[in-house]
């Protein structure tokens, strides 16, 4: 506001602006804002306007009774010092965004689908205790038959008594102790392996054998060797499953 050449007024001061100075003042500084800028409502994601008809910043919680105190509001210093923290949550909300996006497209146990079938009964299965006759190694041979199978081959893992499911775990402590009834001898059933072998739509079988022997495998994962190899005669429908017993020194 220009307060040189007026009544009263000291040279280098300023006198008092009456209210006739003021409205013109306002009214030409609202002028110029207007036409430096263009308040559109519509797009302008912080300012609404209330049933009372007065414009309000969501971002500043502020309100104003025209468009021309509004956009005096964007040019001060708090609007632009919320818009900067707004855009630094904004910043750490993608960033922690794109991280969660990450960890769901990684497989792990939790998003990884249950698979269900309708189940047709257990296979029938064979098992034989087996001796080599050139290392005298003793083995076990498991032969199953599975005319109904739907997928491409049987699968099958050796697992421990702890990576079983409570389910399974019940089922094999009762199994070992009706056995253990049978033999007067009370035995602990995680000195027991569990071999799982899988053919869809046939129900899961589970063999319980020896744990007092390490099994003669090859080092590597789904490698076979002469004391431990499986195959499936497709033509037969016939899973062939066979392990040796490393020779005790």
């Amino acid at each position: 506001m220009d307060y040189s050449n007026r009544v009263n007024s000291k040279k280098g001061a300023g006198g008092i602006a009456s209210a006739e100075d003021q409205n013109v003042h306002s009214k030409k500084r609202v002028q110029e804002l207007l036409a430096t800028h263009i308040l559109d409502i519509d797009n302008d994601p912080y300012v609404f306007r209330n049933h009372l008809g007065i414009l309000e910043c969501r971002l500043c919680l502020t309100t104003h009774n025209n468009e021309s105190s509004y956009i005096s509001h964007l040019g001060g210093r708090k609007h632009h010092l919320n818009l900067e923290r707004r855009r630094i949550l904004d910043e750490k909300s993608r960033q922690q965004q794109d991280f969660q996006r990450k960890v769901q497209d990684q497989v792990s146990i939790s998003n990884v689908e249950t698979r269900h079938w309708k189940k047709i009964g257990r296979p029938e299965y064979k098992i034989l205790k087996i001796r080599d006759p050139e290392t005298l190694q003793l083995g076990v041979l498991v032969t199953i038959k599975c005319p109904e199978i739907s997928v491409d081959e049987p699968f099958f893992r050796l697992m421990s008594y702890y990576e079983l499911s409570s389910k399974n775990q019940n089922m094999g402590r009762k199994f070992i102790q009706e056995r253990s009834e049978d033999e007067e001898d009370d035995e602990d059933p995680s000195d027991w392996q569990y071999l799982v072998i899988s053919a869809e739509p046939y129900e899961n079988i589970t063999i319980i054998v020896p744990n007092t022997h390490e099994i003669d495998k090859p080092q590597e994962e789904g490698k076979m060797s002469e004391t431990y190899w499986w195959f499936w005669d497709n033509d037969t429908k016939e899973f062939f499953l066979q392990f040796m017993y490393k020779k005790s020194d």
